[in-house]
C-alpha cells in the first residue's frame, strides 16, 4: 500500500524529508532509495549537502531529490537550512547513514495530535563484523544508551524529553516558531532544539517508526563519536539522565583516593552489572566471542562518553568565565 500526494487527496499531509550529509557514498544511495520507498510518500525529500567531496552530489542527483548546500559546517546549520527550504507542513529528518522502514514516514505522522510538538521513532543499529555487530547489540541497551532513544528501540509508545535527529518529524510552524535548530551546534542540535520544543506541547515516541543505522565504524571510530556525544552534553549543558554517568564516574573515582576498599566495591559491582547484560546478550545473539567484545565495548564507550563530557564542561565553565 503506498499513500501519494495528489490534488484530491487534499488530507495527507504534505512532508518534506531533510537529509544532512557529507561525503555519504555509499549510504546515502540506500537511504534516498528507502526514502522512494515509503508508503506515505514524501512531499519533497531535500538533501542538504555540506560541500562533500566525493560524488555525494551526484549519487543524490540519481534520485527525485533536491540537493541545496549549506555553509555553517554544523549538522544543526544543515537541518536549519532543510527547514527554511521545505514547503511541507511537516518536516522530518533522518541521516545518510540510515534506512527508514518502508512505514517510517506514516507511522510517524499518525501520531500527530492537538498536544503534540513532534514524534520520534526507534532507531534499530545493524552491523557486519564482530565489532560493528558488539557495538549495535551494546547500544541497544539500558546500559549502552541509558533511557534516550538515540541510539536504541524502545517499547511502547510514550512521551518523551528528547527525539533523536534522524528519526524526527515536526510541524514546521513550530520549528520556526521556537527560532529554528542552533546552526552553531554540530552535536546535540536535536536535544536543544526539544528541550525549546517543550514549551508549545509534547514529544512522542513511537516504536512503530523504525530506521536502521548501519554502525560500520569500527572501535576507534566508535570511541571518537562517544567522546563527541559527552562533549557535546557537557558543553552544551544539556543536563538529563545521561549526565549522571558521567557525574557518578567521577564520584567513584574520588573514593579511590578516600576509601580504597569502597572503590574497589564500586568497581566490583560495575564489573558485574557488565557481566549481567553481556550474558543477556549472549544469551540472544549466542556467540561466544561476546564474551570479549561486548564488555569492551561497554567499557570504552561508558570511558569515551566521560572523558567528552568533562572536558566539555570544563569547557563550558571556561566560556561562562571568560565572559
Amino acid at each position: 500500500r503506498r499513500i501519494t500526494m495528489t490534488t484530491t487527496n487534499r488530507s495527507t499531509p504534505k512532508v518534506s524529508v531533510v537529509v544532512p550529509v557529507r561525503n555519504g557514498v555509499p549510504k546515502i544511495a540506500r537511504c534516498l532509495q528507502a526514502l522512494s520507498e515509503q508508503t506515505l510518500q514524501p512531499y519533497e525529500v531535500i538533501v542538504v549537502d555540506g560541500h562533500s567531496t566525493d560524488s555525494t552530489v551526484e549519487v543524490a542527483g540519481k534520485f527525485p531529490v533536491t540537493v541545496v548546500y549549506e555553509d555553517h559546517r554544523t549538522v544543526g546549520g544543515a537541518r536549519q537550512v532543510g527547514v527554511e527550504r521545505a514547503r511541507g507542513d511537516y518536516v522530518a529528518f533522518t541521516d545518510a547513514d540510515c534506512i527508514p522502514r518502508k512505514d517510517w514516514l506514516e507511522n510517524l505522522v499518525r501520531e500527530f495530535d492537538d498536544g503534540v510538538v513532534g514524534v520520534g521513532g526507534g532507531i534499530k543499529n545493524v552491523g557486519k563484523g564482530l565489532w560493528e555487530e558488539s557495538i549495535a547489540l551494546a547500544l541497544d541497551t539500558f546500559l549502552g544508551s541509558a533511557n534516550s532513544v538515540q541510539d536504541r528501540v524502545l517499547k511502547g509508545k510514550r512521551i518523551v524529553k528528547s527525539i533523536s535527529g534522524c528519526n524526527s518529524i515536526y510541524r514546521k510552524k513550530d520549528i520556526v516558531t521556537v527560532g529554528g535548530f542552533d546552526v552553531r551546534l554540530s552535536i546535540n542540535e536535536d536535544t536543544e532544539l526539544n528541550s525549546r520544543l517543550q514549551q508549545l506541547g509534547k514529544l512522542v515516541y513511537t516504536p512503530d517508526a523504525i530506521v536502521h543505522h548501519h554502525q560500520e565504524r569500527g572501535l576507534e571510530e566508535f570511541v571518537r563519536r562517544m567522546q563527541f556525544f559527552g562533549y557535546g552534553r557537557g558543553v552544551n549543558r544539556l543536563w538529563d539522565l545521561q549526565v549522571v554517568p558521567p557525574i557518578a564516574a567521577f564520584g567513584v573515582l574520588l573514593t579511590a583516593f578516600i576509601s580504597p576498599l569502597v572503590f574497589f566495591a564500586l568497581l566490583g559491582i560495575y564489573v558485574a552489572i557488565i557481566g549481567g547484560y553481556t550474558l543477556a546478550l549472549l544469551a540472544k545473539a549466542r556467540k561466544p566471542e561476546y564474551l570479549v567484545s561486548i564488555p569492551i565495548v561497554f567499557v570504552l564507550e561508558h570511558a569515551s562518553y566521560t572523558v567528552g563530557f568533562w572536558k566539555g564542561t570544563i569547557e563550558a565553565i571556561s566560556r561562562r568565565d571568560m565572559r
